[in-house]
């Protein structure tokens, strides 16, 4: 009789456990996933694109799981499987920051061999320039990132992989400029003494410091041409106010544009009310939690941090180390 009791008891519990709740293991899901899209690789090795997805998987591994959104209301959409990485700090970077929690190394044989078999496969392209950014490899990546936009100038990722490489590109040439000016200072033995000789930049040097300096004053104005045109693309399209995800991506997009001249306040504000129009949007919640961190702005961030981690059914918090960006070669 008590264990009669005690099974019609487990099965009420049952009965009455909200819908939505369920066994999320990060690490099982993410196995069962690489495990599908391995399988279809076998299924069809001629196809690049079974690779590539694989690959993106990687790089961004994301699954389906019912969970409250940002709302709270009750949703099956995709989260992520890997935490994120915590910047110390405002970036210098403009590209997704949760996406670095990929695994670039699982990518990278899937993602060459996708290549080597069909080179005008333009998923393919686009996963490089991601695969690059990640590795910091700002050089590499360029190609890559300029064939996707051509393809698709509205995939926001590879906009602002765009603002990441020109901002990049017009740092070093300022630094070159900089080193140009600077007076440089040597020992030379002559002899009966050494002397500390110092050698002053040249005309000729000071004018190809101005030069760099324009050509990075073009670079910048340069970094948010197509992020622009992204925005103004998505603000005439009719169907937008009536589409969560496409007001998700045209308020992030004005929250990258606003950080990018510094108005940090309103890059938060921007990001939160398309979280607000898509609570499911995961891009922006992690693009605020981001700007939030690196404010320090602890109050809003304990809120959102905490969506976030619902979603994740785990404390983001713990984190793994991103490697500095190597930015561009001089």
């Amino acid at each position: 009789m008590i264990r009669r009791n005690i099974v019609l008891t487990t099965l009420l519990w049952l009965a009455l456990m909200p819908a939505h709740a369920d066994v999320w293991n990060r690490d099982t899901v993410y196995a069962e996933k690489v495990a599908t899209l391995q399988a279809a690789i076998k299924a069809k090795p001629n196809d690049a694109n079974a690779l590539v997805d694989l690959a993106a998987f990687y790089l961004k591994p994301l699954a389906p799981r019912t969970v409250e959104a940002a709302d709270g209301k009750v949703r099956t959409f995709n989260v992520p499987l890997r935490n994120e990485i915590i910047p110390e700090g405002i970036k210098n970077t403009y590209a997704v920051p949760w996406v670095f929690g990929g695994d670039t190394s699982a990518a990278w044989p899937f993602l060459k061999k996708a290549v080597a078999m069909d080179p005008r496969n333009v998923r393919a392209a686009r996963e490089m320039a991601m695969y690059y950014r990640m590795r910091g490899d700002l050089d590499r990546m360029k190609p890559y990132m300029e064939t996707a936009l051509r393809q698709n100038p509205l995939d926001l990722d590879m906009c602002r992989l765009y603002l990441d490489h020109r901002t990049g590109l017009a740092r070093v040439l300022n630094d070159q400029a900089s080193d140009l000016r600077t007076p440089k200072t040597h020992e030379e033995d002559r002899g009966n003494a050494v002397y500390r000789v110092t050698t002053y930049p040249s005309a000729a040097d000071l004018a190809r410091a101005d030069e760099l300096d324009r050509q990075a004053q073009g670079a910048r104005r340069d970094a948010i041409g197509p992020l622009q045109k992204l925005a103004a693309a998505m603000k005439n399209d009719p169907t937008r106010p009536t589409t969560p995800a496409k007001q998700a991506k045209w308020r992030l997009a004005t929250a990258v544009y606003f950080q990018w001249i510094g108005e940090l306040e309103k890059a938060a504000g921007t990001a939160a009310a398309g979280l607000r129009e898509d609570p499911t949007d995961l891009d922006s919640l992690d693009y605020v939690i981001d700007l939030f961190r690196g404010t320090r702005t602890r109050d809003k961030l304990t809120e959102y941090k905490a969506i976030l981690d619902r979603w994740s059914g785990v404390d983001s918090s713990a984190t793994i180390p991103q490697a500095a960006p190597r930015g561009l070669r001089r």
